[in-house]
């Protein structure tokens, strides 16, 4: 499985909970037994931009499928779009990594993909990109595209707005030059 290993992540707030901190076992509780963190239901991938959280109105999703099936076409890298309603109580780090990694995101030999999650509940936003395509996307490179392509959309409640602008700022970034549209 592919193994999604850039941590990119920026909001207006930080989340609380949903990770097991590594606290010690003295205050870990009577029996030093830390419980393990609750499984987490990641949606089906149905298409290369999945809608869960109801951001996109449908000519978005569309453009944005469409671009992400050419970007894959001409590169063979994957970027896949999810927007969900909730972590399920998970950090974003391990919603996303726990996602691309479950659902085989990327070619497995190379490592290659890319995801864009967005939680507006609980205000995240994260890039994930695989160890294959941290050369043309870097922890810089992504952390520019949330703060200054994504949030500024965001903070004005324009989430279409934000996820478009990004993912197209993605594909900029890893399509082959030339191809750029």
């Amino acid at each position: 499985m592919l193994r999604l290993s850039l941590i990119v992540l920026a909001a207006p707030i930080a989340i609380a909970g949903g990770v097991v901190s590594a606290t010690p076992l003295a205050q870990a509780g009577q029996t030093g037994i830390v419980p393990a963190p609750a499984p987490i239901h990641y949606p089906v991938l149905t298409g290369r931009v999945v809608d869960d959280a109801k951001l996109l109105d449908p000519a978005s999703e569309q453009k944005l499928a469409s671009r992400a099936a050419a970007l894959e076409r001409a590169t063979g890298h994957q970027f896949v779009i999810v927007t969900v309603p909730s972590l399920q109580g998970a950090s974003i780090e391990r919603f996303s990594r726990g996602l691309g990694n479950q659902r085989g995101i990327g070619r497995k030999r190379f490592d290659d993909g890319v995801l864009l999650v967005v939680a507006p509940d609980e205000r995240m936003v994260r890039i994930e990109v695989g160890d294959g395509l941290t050369s043309k996307l870097s922890d810089e490179k992504s952390q520019r595209i949330i703060d200054a392509v994504m949030l500024p959309h965001f903070r004005h409640g324009e989430l279409q707005q934000g996820i478009v602008t990004g993912a197209e700022a993605i594909i900029a970034a890893i399509e082959p030059q030339g191809n750029a549209k």
